[in-house]
């Protein structure tokens, strides 16, 4: 990995995993996973999020059952749950003697922070040769969170599986570059871009996500419970001083 290019070609070696085989992640190996994490950019330094390691097989087995039977998250020796952390923020706030309350710009910066995180304890797993996927838990980010006892000012968002392979998936499919990076300003929407990845199997699944009852409303509705049950409902508000 000296040449510097090491990133690049796990980058484009990627694919998902979802098979695994039963040998454990180190403790010197998930260091090193949860370092890249740690290092990971974020607005303000703040870090507003937290990540709990679930090894413990009943528990991922309990996390596979609440996000609709993914039995890769029980499988991998390792999930990582990212979670929001805005409970940190405000007991930071708290220490210095005022309040900090959930704002929507608050909670995306969160949820960008929880992405970029995520993304490079990916990066940093695969480069030491293990396999990963990623699983939404916001779909039911309530459940999740009562497994891992996450409480007020917390949420769930995504999860990491991650194991020594037990098989070799080829890359997916992408949309164009030239559809997908737009030099200097927007071009327009690109539907067709989207469509070709998936060919035949696209409106079976633009069905699944976007029909009645499909995928998407269910998640949202699920989400918006447990933004209210977790404290954060307030963050989609206006907040006073916006007010007239």
């Amino acid at each position: 990995m000296g040449d510097g290019k090491c990133c690049v070609s796990v980058i484009e070696r990627h694919a998902s995993v979802r098979r695994f085989r039963g040998d454990p992640v180190p403790d010197e190996d998930l260091r090193v996973i949860l370092e890249a994490a740690r290092r990971a950019p974020s607005g303000w330094n703040l870090q507003p999020y937290t990540i709990v390691v679930v090894r413990d097989a009943e528990r991922r087995r309990e996390i596979a059952d609440a996000v609709g039977g993914q039995e890769h998250v029980a499988e991998a020796p390792v999930f990582l749950v990212f979670m929001v952390d805005l409970a940190k923020i405000s007991d930071a706030a708290a220490k210095l003697g005022f309040e900090a309350r959930p704002t929507l710009a608050a909670l995306v910066e969160a949820l960008v922070d929880v992405g970029i995180a995520s993304a490079w304890a990916a990066l940093a797993a695969e480069s030491l040769g293990y396999g990963v996927v990623y699983v939404a838990l916001y779909e039911n980010p309530c459940g999740v969170a009562d497994i891992v006892s996450a409480g007020k000012g917390t949420l769930p968002v995504v999860g990491l599986a991650v194991g020594r392979p037990a098989e070799e998936p080829r890359p997916r499919r992408r949309q164009s570059l030239d559809a997908l990076a737009h030099i200097d300003a927007y071009r327009g929407a690109r539907g067709d871009a989207v469509l070709e990845v998936y060919g035949d199997r696209a409106r079976r699944l633009f069905t699944y996500l976007y029909g009645p009852g499909g995928y998407y409303g269910e998640a949202s509705l699920n989400l918006l419970h447990c933004l209210r049950r977790q404290g954060l409902a307030e963050a989609l508000e206006e907040p006073p001083e916006a007010q007239s």
